[in-house]
């Protein structure tokens, strides 16, 4: 997927591509196969819905990454500064 500059959402096509003729335009091009994008613009409904589905899962995984940064234990410097802080009580 790439959002282009007009804010309009292309999927990339290349895997819908006959891999000879993928083949024949990357050689043209002087590129790998697997470099090229070849974009098709969705229409704005689906492009709606996906970006909304993106939002989600941007969502869902920041609410992930901090939910494990909070469940590791601390670091043995922080939990010597409570250890002390403890015993100073």
């Amino acid at each position: 997927m790439a959002l282009a500059l007009d804010g309009s959402l292309l999927l990339n096509a290349s895997g819908q591509v006959a891999p000879a003729l993928l083949a024949k335009v990357a050689d043209a091009l002087a590129v790998r196969p697997r470099d090229l994008f070849i974009g098709t613009r969705l229409p704005p409904a689906q492009r709606t819905e996906t970006l909304n589905r993106f939002d989600d899962a941007a969502a869902e995984a920041a609410a992930r990454i901090h939910g494990l940064a909070s469940a590791r234990p601390a670091p043995a410097a922080n939990r010597r500064a409570a250890k002390k802080s403890r015993s100073a009580r």
